[in-house]
């Protein structure tokens, strides 16, 4: 039994305990005096293993033959950050199994989503973060999916291309609102709400889309820039991404403009969404500085 519990995050099931050679009466015995514990239907555990989220998600896979940890539960296992504690499995489309506290999602899974994270089965990360994008509220899937783009845990092809394939069913009208998002221009629409932030806070004196330039030639285009106070601020869309050769060239930019004497403000799409009021603050502050 110790074995097989340490094989299952310290899990073990009835039909296991009775393989091991205990009688029901034994079993019935040790959970009646404590020394175990009933953790998820017929999954079972000593008494002093601590319950933690990946332990209950373990023993909802392990309650039901055959599922794979999906959603929340997955996001998990490959270490993505999600704001959901709760339980997800996936079982087969035919299958109608319920576990208490557990989402079930009743659909087939494609053999190349099926991973092994040891020793538990598990939907692949791209397959894990559109299910979490179905499940959870627009906000938090804003920011999973601008973390989920910028690490390059999925692609946005591969997204269109999943959204795609799950029309029809449940969640998928959110994901699809997303996907919208990121290929209607990211940067576009961050651009447009920095604008209206400035706007609202009166800030004035400044111009979208300018091209700046030094002794050597043309430095780049400024998403938002006040001329006079020569600051220049950049607004980073939730689909956008950090490549090795887009790094070094922001870099180059970045310190030629300084090099020119501008000073250069930089707020992603968490920023104007989640703190507008430290955007509005530090432009302002920036701005006293330089005038």
């Amino acid at each position: 039994m110790n074995r097989i519990a340490s094989r299952q995050s310290g899990l073990f099931t009835h039909r296991q305990a009775r393989a091991s050679g205990l009688s029901a009466y034994q079993i019935r015995r040790r959970v009646r005096s404590g020394q175990w514990r009933r953790v998820v239907g017929p999954v079972l555990a000593v008494a002093t293993l601590p319950l933690t989220l990946a332990v209950r998600d373990r023993a909802a896979q392990l309650a039901v033959p055959g599922s794979v940890l999906a959603g929340p539960s997955a996001a998990r296992r490959w270490s993505i950050p999600v704001e959901d504690s709760r339980t997800c499995l996936l079982v087969g489309p035919h299958a109608h199994p319920r576990v208490q506290g557990a989402i079930m999602i009743y659909e087939g899974l494609d053999p190349y989503d099926l991973w092994d994270r040891d020793g538990v089965p598990v939907t692949s990360r791209p397959r894990a973060i559109v299910d979490c994008l179905r499940m959870l509220r627009e906000r938090e899937g804003l920011t999973l999916l601008d973390r989920a783009l910028q690490q390059g845990w999925i692609s946005l092809d591969d997204l269109s291309t999943r959204a795609r394939d799950r029309v029809g069913r449940r969640g998928t009208p959110r994901l699809v609102r997303l996907v919208r998002q990121v290929a209607g221009g990211s940067r576009s629409a961050a651009e447009r709400l920095l604008a209206r932030l400035l706007n609202r806070a009166g800030i004035v004196g400044w111009a979208a889309n300018v091209e700046i330039s030094d002794g050597r030639g043309v430095i780049g285009i400024g998403d938002v820039v006040l001329e006079k106070a020569r600051v220049v601020i950049e607004a980073d869309g939730f689909a956008f991404h950090t490549t090795p050769d887009r790094f070094q060239c922001d870099r180059e930019r970045q310190n030629r403009l300084v090099a020119a004497g501008w000073t250069v403000l930089r707020f992603t799409w968490r920023d104007l969404t989640e703190r507008p009021g430290h955007v509005v603050a530090t432009v302002a502050s920036v701005l006293d500085r330089r005038t």
